[in-house]
């Protein structure tokens, strides 16, 4: 397979590289990298969990008055080569100019996907090798990158994108190579037919049942969240501020705005995960945040899904593990499972179609595959409150439907209420009936 596209590659053409999760797109992206026979850049999703691990690595927040910044965009970017007027501009065209002076640590994943980009760009390559480079983008975002990579293509820079959607192929990519996990399936002009590339999968008639849990008692009228004129900054710039939100017990919500609007901030906020939550009025289960409750009295009623958690999950142990630990709301697992437990998990690692590598660790995976373990983990306890932050980030064309598939299932067939945050329209879940529009200092809901 290998050989085949770095042949293809020598032409000088530019090409998109469709896979299934689990193929190996992340791997081949790797090595075309290092087999290159011109100036390359890479950039994937590996790289960016690589640079947060770095950052916290780096992080003196403990030793000053203050939370450490870390390396700021302008600084991230400069690494890469100097920050000629050319890059200016792609900071422009990108919407990237309030962003340069942030910490790296302090972005949205989409921002951040924005800066490994430039920071490529400053390194001048004749070949760019972009792993998902869509994956956190709001829909503004992504058509803007689209317009400058058929622009980058059209100055002759030569694109190789490896993706796990279709509708993401751009205008300047004609040459289309499929793989699975079995290798190399084929290679296609744009416009082919490409459903036959994707074999859906059955959901089963009825979910695993979960283990007996205790369920949340809320007083008559009481909303499961109320946020009343929240406001959250970071170094004096406010991300939010006077946000008003009531959300009712199974009432499903979808969350949607810019990249940077707060949208991760706000539902971090309802988990517990941030602190600025305590300076602000959040009753979460009937209970006012910052009232003297534990942080585990909330967590126990909540299943979490989004980059940071897969980020945050750095603990060496199987996927059955991983997935047993949402029963407990852990990072890995520190008492003998029961058996329910066991055959609970194990059911959900084989309706997501991984109980081949059941007993692999976490990390071994691919990026998609690690999204569908985390999503089985957050799912397995039937919560009373699922928080879907990008769910489908990763997820090939088959493993995005299922899931989507699974969320509408759960939100239409449990007691669980639905957060979601998704910038792909065409990731609609028919049961999410509600809408939390959020922009810079403004909310719309609908």
């Amino acid at each position: 397979m290998i050989e085949t596209i770095s042949s293809f590659l020598s032409s000088g053409s530019s090409c998109a590289i469709l896979g299934t999760n689990g193929s190996g797109k992340s791997l081949l992206a790797v090595e075309l990298f290092q087999r290159s026979d011109v100036l390359c850049s890479l950039v994937s999703l590996e790289q960016h969990l690589e640079v947060i691990e770095e950052e916290r690595r780096n992080d003196d927040s403990d030793f000053m008055n203050c939370p450490d910044p870390g390396r700021s965009v302008r600084q991230f970017v400069s690494e890469g080569g100097a920050i000629t007027p050319e890059i200016e501009r792609r900071f422009k065209q990108l919407g990237m100019e309030s962003i340069l002076g942030r910490g790296l640590r302090f972005l949205s994943t989409g921002e951040f996907r924005k800066a490994q980009l430039v920071r490529a760009l400053a390194e001048k390559p004749k070949r760019l090798i972009l792993d998902e480079p869509f994956d956190g983008l709001d829909a503004g975002s992504q058509q803007e990158l689209t317009s400058v990579l058929n622009q980058l293509a059209t100055e002759g820079l030569q694109l190789v994108l490896l993706l796990n959607r279709v509708d993401e192929i751009c205008d300047a990519v004609q040459n289309i190579f499929l793989i699975d996990e079995s290798g190399l399936v084929g290679r296609v002009e744009a416009g082919e037919e490409l459903e036959r590339f994707f074999r859906m999968h059955e959901l089963p008639a009825v979910l695993p049942e979960p283990p007996e849990r205790a369920r949340l008692i809320l007083e008559s009228g009481s909303p499961l969240i109320e946020v009343k004129n929240a406001r959250v900054a970071y170094g004096g710039r406010p991300v939010f501020e006077g946000l008003n939100w009531r959300v009712e017990r199974g009432e499903h919500w979808q969350i949607y705005g810019p990249n940077g609007c707060g949208k991760t901030t706000l539902l971090d906020m309802v988990s517990g995960d941030l602190p600025q939550l305590y300076a602000n009025d959040i009753t979460v289960f009937g209970t006012r945040r910052g009232s003297g409750e534990s942080v585990w009295d909330i967590k126990k009623y909540i299943g979490h899904v989004s980059s940071a958690v897969q980020v945050n999950y750095r603990v060496a142990t199987s996927i059955l593990n991983v997935v047993i630990s949402g029963l407990h709301d852990s990072i890995g697992v520190y008492r003998s499972p029961s058996p329910h437990e066991i055959r609970c998990a194990k059911e959900w690692i084989n309706l997501l179609h991984l109980g081949h590598k059941m007993e692999q660790p976490l990390r071994r995976l691919s990026y998609g595959e690690q999204r569908m373990v985390l999503i089985a983990r957050a799912m397995i306890k039937r919560p009373e409150l699922l928080i879907l932050d990008e769910p489908c980030q990763g997820l090939d064309e088959v493993n995005r439907r299922t899931v989507l598939n699974l969320i509408n299932s759960i939100g239409e067939n449990s007691g669980t209420t639905l957060l979601y945050v998704s910038h792909h329209a065409t990731d609609r879940i028919p049961c999410i009936k509600r809408q939390l529009k959020m922009g810079n200092n403004y909310a719309e809901y609908a």
